[in-house]
């Protein structure tokens, strides 16, 4: 039986072809015969500044652009109502908005003698709390303790190797706030920035690795420490009480030293504080 087709079909043949075709043709100088295609590879590449690259788009030529002046970080996410998923973010935002030369330096302006006025104590801004002061436990723990030792005692694992004694947080010029090193603003200085005595550098800042709310906790954790050695082994809770005294046992005191007091809490929970 002879088939025929009419002049309309052929014509709805013969569009769809070109249109194929054409679509065909549109892959052509694509990177990869490969699927997928780029048929708009300007939305899938959209050109883009590299760090450090170089520009004619600016007079300076530079990609990177500063902010503008009195600009303050505000953090990166808002968060409203309560979640406890946001707390970190929420906390951060508070942080960055935190005012005044006291909070970010440890300080108030300068001395008649041009030496920085630091801070009788922590900021009242900074709250504070059992977890606060386990945040720093646990900072002083990862970056002091290896020199100041665990206990601040300066008696740490490289502490000991040192071609010189390394401080002892119980020395009282570390607890008289009328000496400048007795100051939480002067702890929390040594903490961030180090310390050098005639230009040469005696311990390293940890600027780069605690922030200054932390750092403020190492000092916060600093001062628990040395309030522990305050304490009597007899007004240590019951529960407490029998973890200390045979910790105290298994450390005798050193030939000619005096036995160690009991801390109020565990000394191997400690970290390292600050001033040199």
């Amino acid at each position: 039986m002879k088939k025929t087709f009419n002049n309309s079909a052929l014509r709805t043949a013969g569009a769809a072809l070109c249109i194929g075709a054409g679509l065909l043709a549109g892959c052509r100088g694509d990177r990869s015969d490969k699927p997928p295609h780029q048929f708009f590879p300007d939305l899938d590449d959209q050109p883009r500044w590299k760090p450090q690259a170089e520009t004619p788009f600016y007079a300076n030529k530079r990609t990177m652009r500063e902010p503008p002046a009195n600009v303050v970080a505000f953090g990166r996410v808002g968060i409203s109502g309560d979640e406890t998923w946001g707390k970190p973010w929420a906390e951060q935002r508070v942080d960055l908005l935190r005012d005044g030369e006291a909070v970010f330096k440890g300080t108030t302006g300068v001395n008649a003698d041009g030496s920085p006025k630091y801070v009788d104590k922590i900021p009242a801004s900074i709250e504070i709390t059992p977890d606060f002061i386990k945040l720093g436990q646990t900072k002083f723990n990862i970056y002091c303790s290896v020199c100041h030792g665990f206990d601040g005692s300066g008696k740490g694992m490289v502490g000991q190797q040192w071609s010189y004694p390394l401080p002892n947080f119980y020395d009282p010029k570390y607890k008289d706030q009328t000496q400048y090193t007795g100051k939480d603003g002067y702890v929390f200085n040594v903490i961030r920035n180090g310390v050098y005595t005639n230009g040469e550098q005696k311990m390293p800042g940890y600027g780069h690795a605690l922030s200054e709310k932390q750092a403020w906790a190492v000092v916060a954790y600093f001062r628990a420490l040395q309030e522990s050695r305050a304490v009597p082994l007899s007004e240590v809770p019951d529960a407490e009480r029998p973890v200390l005294e045979e910790k105290i046992r298994q450390s005798p005191p050193a030939a000619g030293s005096a036995a160690p007091a009991a801390p109020a809490s565990n000394p191997a929970d400690a970290p390292k504080g600050g001033g040199k």
